[in-house]
């Protein structure tokens, strides 16, 4: 008698065994896969950002200073007066970022309002020549050639700024509005959204996104000292117009921040803080070209007068010197503005501070072009001491002790 043969095939169980194994195998691998998929990112944005450094070091081996942040075609009557309370500048403040004056000869033919952000100053190093040329630099960053006697074969403003240039622009970044100019990358303002002297305003974080101060903070005259980058005028010789140079960088290039990530910047339909008026990577508003350090260090101890806020001076610990604990508020849980509280927002404009999708921390350029990857924990007063060029020279009430790469975690 012929024995019974097998019937070719999987039983039920040997298929189910197969399927139990490749799915642990799956649960296994997708980690690994996502994790590199992170680290690709990462490295493209880094890879990014260190174009982006060299192209602002190229600036200012041609210049000899660092780019406005912003810059604005300045009024009349703040030319005349040379007061910032006159400035155009406080149009990016008090909810008329939009309003603007067409140029005139009184003006140099140069409108009256925001003009252009640092990315258009540097798009010559950025290999983007063809862009800069045609940008023209005279009208508002929203100009659509619809002027009598414009030229409207060449393209108007707004049409550049809404070229996506994938330098500008992180990986990560799951905000990008297509065909609306993206920016990913923001300039060190320091600890003001404005420089100016009674008008140094901060940035208010709230749990759904933070509001305009509507107090003024009071750095004196140390406000430019805490920072790189700051938005001035097309004069560039007004008291608020101030550029860094690079002896303005006493604690070291390569200790002091240029450039970081706020996937909250860039490209938007407008929001409260630019008076609903459209942003994109040739904007000046500070919330879309800029990142500032909590304004927490003043607010929280001297009602926004940073002069009179103690403890932001050194003190000796046990015989040692430490940094003044007010600093430690620069980054500070719970605080909504310490670094990557932006990942709890998706309201375009609603974070001034950095923020990335990278688990655990930022990207950030250095003055010397230098890319690094900063801890989101970091201790606030090192964050402090990163954001200022020249923190060991400041006055008494403000000064800062040096800090060295080793600091940096």
């Amino acid at each position: 008698m012929t024995a019974r043969r097998r019937p070719r095939g999987f039983t039920l169980i040997e298929l189910l065994v197969v399927i139990a194994i490749i799915g642990v195998l799956v649960g296994l691998l997708l980690p690994a896969i996502n994790a590199a998929r992170e680290a690709g990112r990462r490295t493209q944005c880094m890879n990014n950002m260190r174009q982006l450094g060299l192209g602002i070091q190229q600036f200012l081996n041609a210049k000899n200073s660092f780019p406005a942040a912003g810059t604005y075609g300045e009024a009349p009557a703040a030319i005349a007066s040379r007061d910032p309370k006159d400035s155009i500048i406080n149009n990016a403040f008090n909810g008329s970022f939009a309003t603007f004056t067409p140029g005139t000869t009184a003006t140099n033919n140069i409108d009256v309002g925001p003009l252009r952000s640092w990315v258009v100053d540097i798009l010559p190093y950025i290999d983007q020549q063809a862009l800069f040329n045609d940008y023209n630099r005279n009208r508002i960053y929203l100009d659509q050639l619809s002027r009598t006697g414009d030229d409207t074969s060449r393209p108007s403003n707004l049409t550049i700024a809404h070229t996506n240039l994938g330098i500008l622009v992180c990986p990560d970044d799951n905000t990008i509005q297509q065909g609306n100019g993206n920016l990913t990358y923001v300039a060190n303002g320091g600890f003001t959204r404005w420089h100016a002297i009674g008008h140094q305003y901060g940035w208010n974080g709230t749990a759904l996104g933070g509001t305009t101060l509507t107090t003024s903070l009071d750095w004196g005259g140390v406000a430019t000292k805490t920072g790189v980058m700051f938005l001035g005028t097309a004069t560039g010789q007004l008291p608020w117009d101030y550029k860094t140079s690079p002896s303005g960088i006493v604690d070291g290039m390569s200790t002091t921040l240029l450039l970081s990530e706020n996937n909250l910047a860039g490209a938007s339909g407008g929001y409260p803080a630019s008076a609903n008026t459209e942003t994109n990577w040739a904007c000046p508003h500070p919330n879309a070209i800029m990142f500032v350090g909590s304004d927490d260090v003043c607010t929280k101890s001297a009602g926004g007068n940073c002069s009179t806020a103690t403890d932001l001076k050194p003190t000796s610990i046990s015989g040692k010197q430490e940094n003044g604990t007010g600093w430690k508020r620069a980054n500070q849980t719970g605080s909504f503005e310490n670094i990557n509280f932006g990942v709890n927002l998706t309201d375009e404009g609603s974070f001034i501070n950095p923020f990335s999708f990278h688990p655990g921390g930022i990207v950030v350029v250095m003055c010397d072009g230098s890319t690094k990857f900063i801890n989101q924990d970091i201790d606030g007063a090192v964050w402090a001491q990163l954001l200022t060029p020249s923190g060991s020279s400041l006055p008494g009430p403000f000064r800062q002790l040096p800090l060295n790469s080793a600091d940096i975690p």
